[in-house]
C-alpha cells in the first residue's frame, strides 16, 4: 500500500479501499477496514447495510505505540499530515460512522471484547 500511496497519492489508495469495500458482499463477519475507510460515504453505508460498525476509541499515544513504522505502513494521508493531525480529523468520521464505540482506555483485550458483544446484543435486540 505504501507503494501506491508513493507512486500514486493518497486520494487513489482511498479510492482502492472504496471499491474493495463496496465489492464485499459478506454477512456475520469482522471486517478490519483501514482507518480512511471513513472518507467513503458510500462505503460506510455498504458496511452498515451488512452489519454493526465498531469504533474501537483508542488515544493517539497508544496507537502511535502499535505502529512501527509509518514510512511503509501504507496512510492514506496529505505529506503534510503528521499521524496526531490524521486522527483528528478522522475522529468525528468514526464517531459519526459508529454503531457502537467502545472507549478502549485501560481496558484490556478481553474487555474490549466483552464490551463489543454486550453492546452487539444490546444493538441487535433493540432492532
Amino acid at each position: 500500500m505504501q507503494d501506491i500511496v508513493d507512486t500514486d497519492g493518497y486520494v487513489l489508495l482511498r479510492q482502492i479501499e472504496e471499491e474493495v469495500l463496496l465489492g464485499l458482499a459478506v454477512q456475520n463477519c469482522v471486517i478490519a477496514t483501514g482507518g480512511s475507510a471513513v472518507y467513503s460515504d458510500r462505503a460506510m453505508a455498504h458496511l452498515k447495510a451488512g452489519g454493526l460498525v465498531i469504533f474501537l476509541d483508542v488515544d493517539v499515544p497508544t496507537l502511535e505505540s502499535r505502529i512501527h513504522d509509518f514510512g511503509t505502513r501504507g496512510l492514506a494521508k496529505r505529506p503534510d499530515q503528521d499521524f496526531a493531525d490524521l486522527f483528528r480529523e478522522r475522529f468525528p468520521l468514526y464517531t459519526k460512522n459508529a454503531d457502537i464505540t467502545i472507549k478502549c482506555a485501560g481496558l484490556t483485550q478481553e474487555e474490549v471484547c466483552a464490551g463489543i458483544i454486550m453492546r452487539a446484543r444490546e444493538k441487535l435486540v433493540g432492532t
